[in-house]
Order: C-alpha cells, then structure tokens, then sequence
C-alpha cells in the first residue's frame, strides 16, 4: 500500500514577500503549510539543488526497483500574486510526458485540486523526492524546513513519516 506522501504529512510550501523567514499555516485534520519568503536564500538553493538533480530522479524512478517508493515532485502553481508549492506524486511517464497527481490540498490555488492527474511540466519541478529502504532521498526543501523545526516538531514529523533522514 502506498504511503501517502501528502507531504509529508506533510509539507506545502508558499513563497510570498510579506510573511516570516518561516511562517507556518495549522490547518485542522490538513498538513501544515510553511510560507517562506521569496527571498530565503537557503531555501532557494534547496530549490537549485532540485532541478539540479532532477534527471537523477527522473531516471531512478524510470527503472524497476522494489526498494523505491513514494515518489514524487514539487511544482509551484502561481496566481499572479502568491506561489504555491505541491506535490505531484505518483509519476509516470506516458506518451512522450511526465504525469502524476496532486498529493495535497491546495490553500490557495483554484488552478489544480487533490487527487487531480496533471501533466508534470519539468521546467516547473523545484523538488523531488522517494525514499529507498525508507530513507529520504531528494527532498532538499522538506530536509531544510525539518532543520528549521523545533525538536518536537522534529520528532513528530519524524514519526510521521518514518523516514531516514541522513545527517547534514
């Protein structure tokens, strides 16, 4: 059975020019979503490192291998006022595209829903991630926002998840 990487428990992210370094967002029964601002130079690099690796990902989850689960994306749906990030999971790759589906509820797009098969457009991915024999691989924005948790958050996060998370 698959599991869900509704990120991880997970794990939406918003860039906007007005809020904290890290302002989180509690939604009842939903994951919580950590705005950061545009200009979060860590958090643009997590982003650079990515799209950097995205053929990697891209050609790990292309081959069989049973030790591989829960892959997926990270794109932005921009409104014309605020960005919002999401997980696309599940992707496959059909008729010359990359498709797969929205892992979480949108906060503030209207332009994709959960549960929605997309095609993945991969200039657009600033994240990726899967875990292999549980351990976290990818997930350059998710490790960085772990980071910035407090230990409890961690530890609960951690729990969440059940992943291995390789010391930084």
């Amino acid at each position: 059975m698959r599991i869900s990487i509704l990120l991880i428990t997970c794990i939406l992210l918003v860039f906007t020019s007005c809020t904290p370094p890290t302002d989180k967002v509690e939604r009842p029964g939903k994951p919580t979503i950590y705005n950061v601002r545009t200009e979060d130079a860590e958090m643009n690099h997590a982003m650079k490192q990515g799209k950097a690796t995205l053929p990697k990902f891209l050609t790990n989850i292309s081959k069989p291998d049973s030790t591989i689960s829960n892959p997926a994306v990270k794109v932005h749906y921009d409104d014309g006022e605020q960005r919002e990030f999401l997980w696309i999971g599940d992707p496959v790759f059909e008729d010359g595209q990359w498709y797969g589906t929205v892992d979480n509820t949108p906060e503030y797009t209207t332009q994709v829903v959960a549960g929605q098969k997309v095609r993945i457009d991969t200039t657009v991915v600033v994240d990726w991630n899967y875990t292999k024999d549980n351990r976290l691989e990818g997930g350059y924005t998710v490790k960085l926002l772990r980071d910035r948790m407090t230990p409890e958050e961690r530890e609960e996060f951690d729990q969440s998840t059940g992943w291995i998370f390789d010391k930084q």
